[in-house]
């Protein structure tokens, strides 16, 4: 089978290829272009994305300064391709997200409604623990993450380049230092640096 989900949900030795046939068929195919708003403000995200091409970011809005420059966002995590993607608390409590879900890279999608995703873990037990491994898998990331933003500047990018081999070319450099929360200026410093050594 071609899905690009199928060896995912094969890797785990739990369901037969009957049952991920099935699973499969709730996933839905989709492209979008950057600047593409998935869940923007005060929406409720019902879908979760699985990310076979491109990158989408998790983001908010910091109050506009004098003379700061137009792109006020602080960027909150980067998913790239092979990953899944959700907002945590809209998704999980059905409410209105305080942040936003946007694709910053040409990006093919495959999508679940929660609706779906539910009737699932009813359907196949052994999917709740296919989601419950994933999950830690993710809140390890997350505590990873939280460590690192408490290192110096170059460890945190140090930290990027570890965790995100790659990508430093394709995403924005105001979107990185965001997340890694530091001044863009220092981290173009840094870059600059490496780039000499």
């Amino acid at each position: 089978m071609t899905h690009p989900l199928y060896e995912l949900f094969n890797s785990f030795g739990l369901l037969s290829e009957t049952e991920i046939t099935q699973i499969l068929s709730h996933f839905k195919p989709k492209s979008h272009t950057p600047g593409t708003i998935l869940v923007n403000f005060g929406e409720i995200n019902d879908k979760l994305y699985f990310i076979e091409k491109g990158i989408l970011r998790e983001f908010s809005e910091q109050e506009q300064e004098q003379e700061q420059e137009q792109d006020n966002t602080i960027t909150h995590w980067l998913v790239p391709e092979n990953n899944f993607e959700y907002l945590v608390d809209s998704f999980l409590e059905q409410k209105p997200s305080e942040i936003a879900l946007e694709v910053i890279e040409d990006a093919k999608l495959w999508y679940i409604t929660k609706t779906d995703m539910d009737k699932l873990y009813v359907e196949f037990p052994q999917l709740n623990v296919i989601g419950r491994i994933l999950l830690e898998e993710n809140l390890k990331k997350y505590e990873r993450y939280n460590a690192m933003i408490r290192q110096n500047s170059e460890s945190r990018w140090k930290w990027f380049n570890d965790n995100y081999a790659g990508l430093a070319n394709r995403i924005s450099v105001r979107h990185i230092a965001t997340f890694l929360h530091m001044h863009r200026v220092t981290l173009s410093k840094i870059r600059s640096k490496r780039a000499k050594v």
